[in-house]
């Protein structure tokens, strides 16, 4: 063989290993429960807003941002719950939004603008719902008053702020990490099956048992 060729095949070989390298490092293998348990927030997100909105009405998704950064649970989430939505012929999502939850000094721990959020509602003053996937700001209580006749199903974590915009009735329904243990301690296989083994779903109705 002539040094050229081996050159050129030594080339190739170097050639694919860091092309392999590269696609591991970028698309690393999920496993099952890291897209199951995104699969299943949306869907049990999507039940919740049927269920809070009697099953008709128009909705606006709120999805959370993180400056440039991609998230593929959300992606996850998002397919999941139109997919999930679109069952029921009387709901319809009539837009998804996105907004940053990065702002300096809030760790993206509930960190979206206040002022954003409520512009966002006004934006679409004809929605039915509104269904958080990046939470639900602190807002003052004048500015909750304007959000009655609203209802709105939140993705976040027990905590008191959450607890009482449930007994307020300005949240409708919230998807929080499980509290207590699930009643089954068999391994979940199916989506909504994970999303019950860590999640629970909190209404006005049980709203007390949040700490």
């Amino acid at each position: 063989m002539r040094k050229s060729h081996v050159i050129t095949a030594l080339t190739v070989i170097a050639l694919a290993i860091g092309l392999g390298l590269v696609y591991r490092t970028q698309f690393p293998a999920r496993s099952p429960e890291a897209t199951l348990l995104p699969e299943g927030i949306g869907i049990a997100a999507a039940e919740a807003t049927a269920a809070a909105l009697g099953n008709k009405g128009k909705v606006v998704l709120i999805l959370p941002k993180r400056g440039n950064f991609k998230n593929p649970a959300v992606d996850v989430q998002q397919a999941a719950f139109g997919k999930t939505l679109a069952r029921h012929k009387d709901l319809s999502l009539s837009a998804t939004e996105s907004i940053e939850v990065e702002r300096p000094g809030t760790m993206g721990a509930g960190g979206m603008d206040p002022g954003e959020f409520q512009q966002l509602v006004q934006r679409h003053a004809d929605a039915s719902g509104f269904v958080s996937l990046a939470d639900f700001p602190e807002l003052p209580k004048e500015t909750l008053a304007t959000l009655k006749g609203k209802k709105f199903i939140v993705l976040g974590n027990a905590n008191p702020n959450l607890k009482s915009l449930l007994t307020d009735g300005v949240v409708q329904a919230a998807l929080v990490p499980r509290l207590r243990p699930a009643a089954s301690d068999k391994k979940p296989g199916s989506a909504r099956e994970w999303f019950s083994a860590s999640y629970e779903v909190v209404t006005p109705a049980n709203a007390s048992t949040l700490p």
